[in-house]
Parts: C-alpha cells; sequence; structure tokens
C-alpha cells in the first residue's frame, strides 16, 4: 500500500517539537481517562444485553440482592466455644446494611416435630390410618365370646417402618443438631446473604471488609486460641479473582515493559534506542486505553492483559522504523533523506500489515461475545495508534535526538556481509520437511480437545482443610425464576418437577422450590385423614392394650395441628427467599444435580431449566451465573469459529488490495495458514486444550502473524531477483527482534495467576513462533522456486 510520505517527513523534520507537545498533551489528557478503567469481572457482561439470561439475571439483583451467599466457615480444635462465638457473629451480622439475611443454625426442630404428620406423604397418612384401623378390628375379633384362638400370637401395632423412613435431624445429636457442620466435623458453616449483587465489587469490598471488622471486634480467639474464620463460595471467589487480576495486569506489563525495553537496546546495541521507540509507543497506549475507558468504560477478564500484549505488537513498528533509518544513516544519507527513504520504503510495508492486523481485529467487533467485541476494538484501535505515533511522533523523537547529538548512526558503517546479495539455499528440501510438519499436524487436527472443566480456568485456591456439608453446596449458586404469585410459582415448580422425573437420573436438575415449598403439599386431604385418625382413636380407645395405649398417647400430641401458612414457618426457611426490604417474593430456586465447574453439564442444565413454559400459557425465564455462563460458553465456541474465518477473509482482502496480484496474495498468506496448522500440532503433542478463553489467540495470531510475510514480501518486490539472502539478513533480521518482542509481550503474560492470560499467552506464542519460522523458511523458499521458474 504505497502512499507518499514525502510531506509527513518535511513537516514532521521542521516541526518537530509541535508534534512532540502535541503528542504529549494528548497522552496526558488520554492517561487520566484510562487510568479511570476497572476491570469487570461479571461474566454476564460480555454477552450481549437483549440476551434473555443477562436481562433476567438483571431483575433477579434489582429484586431479590445477592442470590449466592458469602460463607463463612469458623473452624476450632474445639467447636463448643466455637458455637458460642457463632451465634454472637450471626446476630452481629443480621444488623450490617450490607446483609439481607444470615443462616448459621436450625431452629426448626419444635416445628417439624409438631407438624410431623403433615409432612408425611399423604398415602404414609393414610396407611397409619389403616393399621390403627386393622389393629382395633382385629382387637375387636379377639374380644368377640365366639372368637377361638388359633395360637396367633400377640397383636402388635407397629409403625418403625414408617418412622425410619422419616427420621430427619432430630434424631441427630449434639451440635449436629443445632448447626451445619463441616463434613469433617471440625468447622461450623454460616449463610450470608448479601444485599447486592455479588459481581459488584466495590460492594463485594465493603461488604467483606464490614464483616472482617465485626469479626475482629469480636474477637474470636477469647471464645478458644484455635479459632479461625474462613471465606468460601461465590461472593469470596469473585473477590479474589479481582485481585488476581489486578496483581496480574501491575506484574505482566511490568516484565513485559522490562522485557522489550531490553530486547530492544540488545538488538540497537544502545540504550537510547529504545527510549526513542518506547516513548511514542507509550503515547499510543494512553491514546488506546483513554479512547476505551470513552467507548467501552471497562476491561474484562479477556482484555485485562492488553496492555502487555499491546506493549509488544505496538514496538513492532517502531523497530522496523528505526533499524531502516539506521541503515540509511549508516550509508552516509542526512537525516531528512533518512527519514523520507525509511518511511518511503518502510512506511509502505508497516501501512500494509498494520492496516491488515487492524482490520482483521477489528473484525472481531461483529461477534455477539462483547469478550472479543471488546477484544478486536482495543486491539484494532491500539494497531492504528501504534502506527501512526510510530511514523509521525517516533522520527519526531528521531529528529530531536539527532539534533542534540544524542545518536550518532552516520559514524556506524554496515559491514559488508549482511549487503551481499543471493539465493534461498536448499529451497526443495525446506518445502519438503514444511510439507511433512504439515500433514501430521493437519492428521492431528481433529485430536485438539476443548477444555470444559472451569474450575481449572480460575485462580487456584489454597486447600481449606475441610469440606461444606451438601445442605450449603446444593445452594450456593442456584437458577433463579421470578413469578409474580403463588400459583405462577407453583406451575413452574410443577413444570420443572416434571421434566425432572421425565428425565430421570440424567437429568440435571436438582432441588427445585419456591417460598411456598416449605409447606407441606396436600395439607387439605391430610388434615382430613387427621382428622379420621384421631376420630378414630378417641372412639375405640378402649381397644389398646397398655403397652399400645401408651404408643397412642404419645402419637395424640401431633393430631393436633392445622393448616400452616408462610408466617408459621420458622424465620430461617423463608429467610433466602425475601427482598432487600424483607418482602417474601415468589421466586422458584432450581439447584442442578450435576457439577456445574464442568461446562457441559453447565449447557445441559441451561437447556434444561432456562425457558419454562406454563400450561397457563405464560412462559418463565430461569438465569443464574452458570446459566450465563453456558450460554457464553456456546456463543465463544460459535463466535469464535466466525471470528476466525472473517479474520482470514478480511487479511487476505486487505492482501490482494495492496499486492494487486492472486499469486502474490496466496504467496503471501501461505505461512500464515501453515503456521497455524503446526499451532494445533503442538497444541496436541502437549496436549494444550482450547477453552474459552485462549480460543481469541487464533484470530490474534492471524492479525500478527501476517506481518512477517508482507515485510518479506515487500522487500523482496523491492530488491529484486536474486535477493533473497540480503532479504533475510536485513529484514529477516529486523523481523527476529520484531517478533521476540511480540513474543516477550505475551510471554509476561505467563506469570500471571490467572489462567485467562496464561491460556490466551501460551497459544499465541505458539502460534506467533509457528508463523514466524515459516515466512522465514517456507515463504523464501517458495519465492526462490518461482524465481527459478521464471
Amino acid at each position: 500500500m504505497r502512499l507518499d510520505y514525502g510531506r509527513l517527513v518535511h513537516y514532521v523534520y521542521h516541526h518537530h517539537l509541535r508534534i512532540i507537545l502535541l503528542a504529549l498533551l494528548l497522552s496526558v489528557g488520554a492517561g487520566y481517562f484510562a487510568l479511570q478503567l476497572r476491570i469487570q469481572t461479571d461474566f454476564a457482561d460480555l454477552l450481549p444485553e437483549d440476551y434473555v439470561s443477562v436481562r433476567e439475571l438483571n431483575r433477579i439483583k434489582e429484586r431479590v440482592g445477592g442470590i449466592s451467599p458469602l460463607i463463612i466457615v469458623v473452624t476450632s480444635e474445639d467447636l463448643v466455644p466455637a458455637a458460642r462465638f457463632v451465634d454472637v457473629l450471626a446476630d452481629s451480622l443480621e444488623q450490617n446494611p450490607f446483609v439481607t439475611a444470615v443462616v448459621s443454625r436450625h431452629h426448626d426442630h419444635d416445628f417439624y416435630s409438631h407438624n410431623r404428620l403433615l409432612y408425611m406423604e399423604h398415602a404414609d397418612l393414610e396407611e397409619v390410618h389403616r393399621r390403627l384401623a386393622d389393629y382395633i378390628e382385629e382387637q375387636k375379633v379377639r374380644q368377640s365370646p365366639l372368637y377361638v384362638p388359633l395360637d396367633d400370637g400377640e397383636l402388635t401395632l407397629d409403625f418403625s417402618d414408617l418412622e425410619s423412613k422419616y427420621q430427619r435431624r432430630n434424631d441427630q445429636t449434639g451440635l449436629a443438631r443445632d448447626y451445619l457442620l463441616t463434613v469433617e466435623q471440625n468447622g461450623i458453616t454460616l449463610s450470608v446473604y448479601p444485599a447486592g449483587g455479588v459481581t459488584d465489587i466495590k460492594f463485594t469490598r465493603r461488604l467483606m471488609a464490614s464483616i472482617d471488622q465485626t469479626i475482629a471486634a469480636l474477637q474470636p480467639q477469647t471464645y478458644h486460641p484455635s479459632i479461625r474464620c474462613v471465606y468460601q463460595g461465590t461472593v469470596r471467589n469473585n473477590a479474589a479473582n479481582y485481585d488476581a487480576v489486578m496483581q496480574d495486569m501491575k506484574l505482566t506489563s511490568l516484565l513485559s515493559l522490562l522485557g522489550v525495553l531490553a530486547l530492544i537496546s540488545l538488538y540497537f546495541r544502545q540504550v537510547l534506542s529504545s527510549v526513542l521507540v518506547a516513548i511514542p509507543l507509550v503515547m499510543s497506549l494512553a491514546w488506546t486505553f483513554g479512547l476505551t475507558y470513552l467507548v467501552i468504560g471497562n476491561l474484562n477478564q479477556i482484555t485485562v492483559g492488553l496492555f502487555a500484549i499491546l506493549f509488544g505488537l505496538g514496538i513492532d513498528y517502531g523497530i522496523h522504523v528505526f533499524a531502516r533509518y539506521r541503515e540509511a544513516r549508516r550509508r552516509g544519507l542526512e537525516v531528512e533523506a533518512a527519514l523520507d527513504e525509511t518511511l518511503q520504503q518502510t512506511g509502505t510495508s508497516l501501512t500494509t500489515s498494520g492496516l491488515t492486523t487492524a482490520v482483521a481485529f477489528f473484525s472481531m467487533m461483529t461477534a455477539d461475545f462483547r469478550g472479543f467485541f471488546e477484544f478486536g476494538f482495543i486491539v484494532g484501535t491500539g494497531i492504528i495508534f501504534s502506527l501512526a505515533a510510530m511514523i509521525a511522533v517516533c522520527p519526531a523523537f528521531i529528529v530531536l535526538a539527532e539534533r542534540w547529538h544524542l545518536v550518532r548512526l552516520w559514524q556506524q558503517q554496515t559491514p559488508p556481509h549482511l549487503l551481499r546479495r543471493g539465493r534461498y539455499p536448499l529451497p526443495k528440501v525446506t518445502l519438503g520437511l514444511c510439507a511433512l510438519l504439515t500433514a501430521y499436524a493437519f492428521y492431528r487436527l481433529g485430536d485438539v480437545e476443548f477444555e470444559y472443566d472451569f474450575q481449572k480456568l480460575q485462580p487456584p485456591s489454597p486447600s481449606a482443610g475441610f469440606t461444606l456439608p451438601e445442605e450449603v453446596r446444593e445452594v450456593r449458586s442456584p437458577a433463579i425464576v421470578l413469578t409474580e404469585s403463588a400459583a405462577e410459582a407453583g406451575e413452574v415448580v410443577a413444570v420443572l418437577e416434571a421434566r425432572k422425573a421425565a428425565g430421570g437420573d440424567s437429568s440435571a436438575i436438582g432441588l427445585v422450590r419456591s417460598v411456598y415449598s416449605a409447606l407441606p403439599a396436600e395439607q387439605e386431604a391430610k388434615l382430613e385423614t387427621i382428622g379420621r385418625i384421631r376420630q378414630l382413636l378417641d372412639d375405640e380407645e378402649g381397644f389398646f392394650s397398655a403397652d399400645q395405649q401408651a404408643r397412642v398417647d404419645s402419637l395424640r400430641p401431633y393430631l393436633q395441628v392445622r393448616e400452616l401458612r408462610l408466617e408459621d414457618l420458622p424465620p430461617e426457611k423463608t429467610k433466602i427467599f425475601r427482598s432487600k426490604e424483607g418482602q417474601l417474593l415468589n421466586f422458584v430456586m432450581i439447584t442442578s444435580s450435576l457439577p456445574l465447574r464442568d461446562g457441559r453439564n453447565a449447557i445441559r442444565f441451561a437447556e434444561e431449566v432456562k425457558e419454562i413454559p406454563t400450561p397457563s400459557g405464560k412462559v418463565f425465564y430461569a438465569s443464574s451465573s452458570h446459566i450465563i455462563f453456558a450460554e457464553m460458553l456456546e456463543l465463544m465456541v460459535s463466535d469464535g469459529t466466525k471470528a476466525i474465518g472473517l479474520t482470514l477473509l478480511i487479511v487476505s482482502a486487505v492482501l490482494y488490495a495492496d499486492l494487486r496480484r492472486v499469486r502474490d496474495t496466496l504467496l503471501a498468506l501461505t505461512p500464515l495458514l501453515t503456521g497455524l496448522v503446526w499451532a494445533t500440532g503442538i497444541m496436541y503433542l502437549f496436549d494444550i486444550r482450547l477453552n474459552f478463553y485462549n480460543i481469541i489467540a487464533f484470530p490474534t495470531v492471524i492479525g500478527m502473524g501476517i506481518d512477517n510475510s508482507v515485510h518479506i514480501f515487500h522487500r523482496y518486490r523491492e530488491e529484486g531477483p536474486g535477493s533473497m539472502r540480503l532479504v533475510l539478513r536485513t529484514t529477516g533480521v529486523a523481523l527476529v527482534a520484531t517478533s521476540m518482542t511480540n513474543m516477550v509481550g505475551f510471554a509476561g503474560c505467563l506469570s500471571a495467576h490467572h489462567p485467562a492470560l496464561t491460556a490466551i499467552s501460551t497459544l499465541a506464542l505458539i502460534g506467533m513462533s509457528c508463523c514466524f519460522v515459516t515466512s522465514v523458511s517456507l515463504l523464501p523458499a517458495l519465492l526462490q522456486l518461482g524465481e527459478r521458474r521464471a
């Protein structure tokens, strides 16, 4: 893409101070906005706002507040004093303005004991009535004067089978009766329901800070020296994720910056060269992230590492500019003439590669998945700004350095052996080896697996030393269906229970309940049966033996019951169904029977519950973080495939617009496509799986990997036939430096604690390495063979 840079060079040479000052002012202004960027860890923000699951999740947050509790586990060598501390802590947290409910112990023993018959199945109540009636009838027969005993044995009234069926924790002893203990019996759990959304990091920090202050004020060590409080659950995980991302962003940016500067200094063999290239690049990054704040407003878990990555990408243009300028100065050209040659020649390939890369990334903005959209916008914008900075601001700094005599490039002579022309050796051997490697990688293409285990894509957590009880685990992140009445909630529960029954063991639905689920079913029919039992015992009281009469008398208190209403339920049964204002809500809670950390299970669960048509004709929708995750996973795979294809298509179109020949376009694309195939082969060899983070690396590699081919091809065109050795010794060596800086930018992310950054960086490093190797081996071989035929 050939442009006339003459006017630009003339203006830069004569107004370099004005350009530097303007760039500095823009950088300060943009930097102010860039510092306002915050990291959003909510996956729901990565889906389009018009998605039903996103809309429903926002309604749930607004009406219910936090649907996932912060779990506090109080561990101790002696749980008796720990239980006293738990009671005091629960009472204190009930007054916390950031908390809507605290569930710490069972207060429902007397309630369930008194109403145990109402919570029996109706068929079992009828069985109780039948056995009593049979017993009385048999007693009447035996008391008849016509009865002839045939050694039938003593008549007994046995309900042991029904009693064992309905044994509850009432039969538990000790602390397990009153508290939710860990499986290892070494801790007591509290479930704290927040008043705000768990993905609101600012709220989460205030919540956890206030709880920390409460715990510290209560001085748990005064109850027992071994008491420790440990946070668990989604709230804690989100806060830990945010801290890990922030730490990674600072660390990776610093490592990438230092690594790239060291490489540039080593390549040019002077420290000032890295400064001349790095300052314009840092300015362009300030412009990029300032605009990002104005357009998007935040970063996410996929884009958080882009400062380090863009630093490695953008430095390429500066290396090419400075390397070509140094080469021209070594030949004795004056400053303005050297800059003119640099931008007229290298500027052409830089413009082509930069626009190709930028347009390739901008094409990702067509995706529905906002992770791709924001990634494409930030990287595409960063490439454009980096290119602009390197062809305008970097030359201004070079002119300033020359006038202040900070560099003396004209005193350095280019070694003669670097200017020798020659052919590429053994092109057929190179082509054959590349063909073999490509064939093997292509054969293994279908064996590359996808990583569905979401737990492996989260920062590692230290071992807690305990296991949460099932009663706590099953409600950590339920799906919620908002309804407006008891009738609607009942319909939703009925439909979901029918689906669960139809699915059998293969169903992903676990518990389905609303606030009304805590009430006994079929109360009217049960009360009628209980009344008949009570009447039977009153009418036939004389037919029981002394032992049986004692058992019958123990049953009488449970026959004095009435229909239960919501206000009769124990408070802990309704706490989680209350709004922020304390009002009971008609929503349905759904848990999964499968571990949802596996994406395939999350997809199954979402497909089974996210849309619920009811017999009344209404359609209800469920949402939760796992349903969001499932939809995001499906959308990423779909959009990722489209992004790869669209990126290749756009790269091809831009290349054709620049090279103007189909043959040349295919030649320039061949190293890129071959490098991508090689990358999948390496993934198979080292068991590197695709996941919803690193899938974005493929469009990235396509956008960046084409650069090498463009530079090689343009320099070869410029030098003409028989110049491949010169091309590789000049432009090829510069490509080594630019590729290394790219890789250092990504390599800095390998030190990250969050698997998102390491996953993207690992695959990007593999892809860029493969594309570099094919660009300096396969492409020269093809060009050399084409030259021989010509």
